[in-house]
């Protein structure tokens, strides 16, 4: 008889761990998204202020519409992962819950969300290089 409270006390602790670990996770992600979306308004005061890009000027070249893309995909994917690790959570609570995307691993998301945010990074960076080395070229 006592097997069975055992078996549901190592059951609620495996879950306990299992909550704080995604929490870290998720609060991570949260940070990176709200990273991107001030790298995304970052993208238009740079161009406008740093660069002195005239107003009436289109930025939307290359290489801002990928930074744009890069973190707009972090965004999406840090949002993606949040849901995900619930939905992992309410799995481990009950195995007949809704399995959509029980297929998916919410640690694959978070990869494509730390890729995207550094890809986005590395972008503006040799974005503002190459534009700030041309502008002081012409200084």
């Amino acid at each position: 008889m006592e097997a069975q409270p055992r078996k549901s006390e190592d059951r609620h602790a495996a879950f306990d761990r299992q909550e704080k670990i995604m929490q870290m996770y998720s609060d991570n992600a949260k940070s990176y998204m709200q990273l991107s979306g001030l790298a995304l308004a970052l993208t238009l005061t740079f161009a406008r202020e740093i660069l002195h890009v005239p107003k009436d000027t289109n930025i939307a070249d290359g290489w801002m519409i990928a930074m744009w893309v890069f973190f707009l995909t972090t965004i999406l994917a840090g949002a993606f992962y949040q849901y995900l690790a619930v939905k992992f959570l309410e799995r481990m609570l009950d195995k007949n819950s809704y399995n959509l995307w029980a297929w998916l691993e919410p640690g694959y998301i978070y990869a494509v969300m730390l890729g995207a945010f550094y890809g986005g990074s590395i972008i503006f960076t040799i974005y503002a290089i190459i534009r700030l080395s041309g502008s002081s070229a012409h200084a």
